[in-house]
């Protein structure tokens, strides 16, 4: 059979859908009955005589389709609080419609004062139930027990028992963090105006925990330590990071770190450990040499005059950075003062903070010579260069000749110097060494002070040829002027620095320089940086002006004759070298006569030897330059060779490397003159006289009467390229065939082989090949007399004599025993 379709009406169909409706829970039915009394009190404390009229309305309507649902038997009476508030609903928008004006929004104010009472009593509503089914759950689970094993025994008759109870069960509660609760409470409101933070935030203002459980043990404390230092590494790289990303906005953020400087954290109130502190200074050290601009700040004041938007930014950027940058150099202050002033806590930790602070400064110096307060790192630098800390002063000391070096504009140079020179005349040359030693650095080592001079003259040959360019055609002058134009643009467009201006700022480091030298030389000839004193003059005689050399040389020379017992080799051997550079070049037109100097340098050529003096060799090759090299012709041919003999025999007492720049010397002598080749011819009846070693004067030692007999030595040295080079002198320094070096030997000079082969890291450099191993041949010799009655006595005196007197006998007198043979042998 088949099933019959039947059609209801619209209204049936609806009383079934809703009488299929699921029924509601009891909290929805708690809901709903709060919202029917609120909209019953309502209506029944209503004004309005339309209200009560529509209500009425309504109610008739509701009753009649109540009556009509009754009819068909599909009343459902527990969905009463449902429709009630349906009906409560439509009752209103009946009424909305009736109204207009000021009852009519009186009307929609109650409707959304309703909505927002019933969301917020929802709320409230949800909370309590929430709260109750934790307290539920929870008085469940302390009910609950669990089955434990207990540690089995064992009965007398040897059986094990096993046993176990039951326990209350205990669950691990869940911590969860406050920056964790309110994202999972924001999350789940979808609140659109909810304000995020940084992700960093919690780590700038390090909201973890500190433990402060007592410590048990050394390794205890050691771990805590170094958990507390890994802790702070995180968090200031986090911060870094977050700066560097967008220095605009995280310009707060540097406060954090400076916390991190100080001996107290004044967020946590604890103590900063050192290694954190000293890691705090490093890391904001080098955000602000990237995030430093090249070009110094300007100030503006946007109150007076108005900008733009975009510059406005930039503007309070830069002025924020200016803060944090001199906050930073005032911390950097507080640190090297402790240890620079007195009262200061001088212990080590404040030592190595010090140390730390002043490489900083050192860095910031270097990347940025230009930038704001720049010049009050560099006079605070100047202070530390004569503090009693040597590590301290070395590094301004290296940080002083790096900056001297890589100045293109001069202007820091000139401070740095004038500072210096400012601090000397203070202490009364009362300084430490490196406070001289820093000015080696100085690039003035072309520079001409008889520029103004030539100059003036150039001026004048100028002013000759306007005068007879005047005297030239229309058509000469106009040609002329276009060719003046043209080389005036090529000039503009290298973009070169005026020469003129840095020509001055030179000429002025070198008077300040100098000023200095012979401040120390005339009012204190035995202070302890003589010896910076004299190397720099020294490095920087060439450059002295040529009215200075007389007075200079006597100077000198009253310090060798004078304070010879008092100066060190280091301070004599500068002093010659000072004197012969003098003397080498514009020097050469003064009436002095050099030979005083040639016999204190001679005496002071044997004082360098293979052990601590042997790095001041370099000392003695510079001089030898001026004095075998440059001034050879103005030398006799027996000083010459008493020098080159005299260089030779030091050579025996000198690391390879000393002996290759000796040798390199001596070849480079006999290149340039013919006369020492009589050094090599080993006939002792050329010369006159003797050679004497001892004598201190070059010029009446003999030493043509004598052979460079050290070139034997040398053939046997341990170093292959010693060997090399003295059977290349041996042999006459020839260019090509036998005895001629390789290239990439003969080309070097005596300072580069005395750099090149240097062995100050405990290892050939270059690297020589391992000699190659070889058996010694024993080659069995013969027995040879001179008389041959002698050899038979001899075999016959071995024949008869007992083999225990030849054996325990340390000494016997065989000749005794030859001419006496007829003596018994006891």
């Amino acid at each position: 059979m088949g099933t019959k379709k039947v059609k209801i009406s619209s209204v049936k169909r609806t009383a079934h859908l809703k009488s299929k409706k699921k029924p509601i829970s009891k909290q929805q039915q708690l809901k709903l009955k709060q919202k029917r009394e609120q909209l019953s009190s309502k209506c029944e404390h209503g004004q309005n005589i339309f209200s009560q009229k529509a209500r009425k309305r309504d109610n008739l309507a509701q009753r009649k389709k109540g009556n009509k649902l009754a009819s068909l038997g599909q009343l459902r009476p527990l969905n009463n609080d449902d429709d009630a508030v349906e009906d409560g609903d439509m009752l209103l928008d009946n009424v909305a419609d009736m109204l207009d004006g000021d009852d009519l929004a009186l009307l929609q104010a109650k409707k959304r004062k309703r909505k927002a009472r019933a969301a917020e009593e929802d709320q409230q509503l949800s909370v309590a139930l929430e709260m109750a089914f934790a307290t539920a759950s929870k008085i469940e689970q302390d009910a609950i027990k669990i089955k434990v094993d207990l540690l089995p025994i064992k009965s007398r008759e040897g059986e094990i028992i096993t046993r176990s109870t039951k326990v209350d069960y205990l669950s691990k509660p869940k911590k969860y963090k406050a920056v964790e609760e309110e994202s999972i409470l924001l999350s789940e409101s979808g609140d659109k105006n909810s304000i995020y933070d940084d992700s960093d935030d919690d780590v700038v203002n390090d909201e973890n925990e500190i433990t402060t459980a007592k410590m048990i043990s050394t390794t205890d404390l050691l771990i805590a330590r170094q958990q507390e230092v890994e802790r702070h590494k995180y968090r200031i790289g986090i911060i870094c990071s977050g700066i560097l990303e967008k220095p605009e906005d995280k310009m707060r953020n540097f406060n954090a770190l400076y916390e991190l400087m100080d001996e107290i954290n004044q967020s946590s109130g604890f103590a900063n450990l050192l290694a954190v502190r000293k890691l705090a200074i490093v890391s904001v050290t080098e955000l602000f040499k990237d995030i430093l601009p090249e070009y110094r700040v300007g100030q503006i004041d946007t109150k007076m005059q108005t900008v733009r938007k975009a510059t406005l930014e930039r503007v309070t950027f830069e002025n924020a950075l200016l803060q944090q940058f001199k906050k930073f150099l005032q911390k950097l202050e507080q640190l090297t003062a402790q240890v620079n002033k007195r009262g200061g806590q001088k212990n080590a930790q404040t030592i190595k903070l010090a140390a730390v602070a002043v490489q900083s400064m050192c860095d910031l110096l270097l990347a940025h010579p230009y930038f704001n307060y720049v010049q009050n790192i560099a006079q605070l630098l100047v202070y530390m260069l004569n503090c009693n800390y040597c590590l301290m002063r070395k590094t301004v000391n290296q940080c002083f000749r790096t900056l001297f070096n890589n100045d293109k504009r001069l202007d820091m140079t000139l401070f740095v110097v004038r500072r210096i020179n400012h601090l000397i005349k203070t202490k009364q040359n009362n300084v430490h060494i490196e406070c001289i030693t820093c000015l080696m650095g100085l690039k003035i080592k072309h520079v001409n002070l008889d520029a103004d001079k030539e100059n003036e003259l150039k001026q004048k040959k100028l002013e000759s040829h306007r005068q007879r360019l005047l005297s030239l055609s229309k058509k000469e002058r106009k040609r002329r002027k276009k060719l003046t134009e043209v080389t005036k643009e090529l000039e503009e467009t290298h973009a070169e620095e005026n020469k003129q201006t840095k020509h001055n700022k030179l000429t002025e480091i070198i008077k300040m320089v100098f000023t200095i030298y012979f401040r120390v030389l005339k009012n204190d000839p035995t202070s302890r940086v003589l010896s910076a004193i004299l190397e720099g003059l020294s490095e920087f005689a060439h450059v002295i002006n040529l009215e200075f050399f007389a007075d200079l040389i006597d100077v000198l020379n009253s310090i060798l004759e004078e304070q010879a017992q008092d100066l060190g080799y280091r301070e004599k051997l500068h002093c010659i070298q000072t004197i012969f550079v003098i003397l080498s070049g514009q020097g050469e037109v003064l009436n002095i006569d050099p030979i005083r100097f040639y016999q204190h340098f001679y005496r002071s050529m044997l004082v360098v030897q293979a052990g601590k003096t042997h790095d001041d060799f370099g000392i003695i090759l510079r001089t030898l330059d001026e004095v075998l090299v440059k001034r050879r012709r103005n030398m006799s041919q027996q000083r010459l060779m008493a020098f080159v003999k005299r260089l030779l025999i030091g050579s025996l007492h000198l690391l390879h490397n000393g002996t290759l720049a000796t040798l390199g010397t001596i070849k480079q002598t006999f290149q340039l003159t013919s006369v020492l080749d009589a050094l090599l011819d080993t006939d002792s009846t050329t010369g006159s006289g003797h050679y004497d070693p001892q004598l201190d004067d070059p010029e009446y030692c003999n030493a043509a009467s004598t052979a460079l007999y050290e070139l034997t030595l040398l053939a046997r040295h341990y170093h292959p390229t010693v060997r090399r080079m003295s059977g290349h002198i041996a042999s006459g320094v020839p260019g090509t065939g036998e005895g001629a070096l390789p290239t990439e030997i003969g080309k070097l000079n005596a300072h580069e082989l005395f750099i090149e082969y240097d062995s100050s890291k405990m290892a050939f450099n270059p690297t020589i090949p391992l000699p190659k191993k070889s058996e010694v041949k024993l080659k069995k010799g013969t027995q040879q007399f001179l008389c041959s009655e002698f050899k038979k006595d001899y075999r016959k005196f071995l024949c008869a004599a007992p083999p225990a007197i030849l054996t325990n006998a340390i000494y016997y007198d065989f000749l005794g025993a030859i001419r006496a043979p007829s003596n018994t042998i006891t």
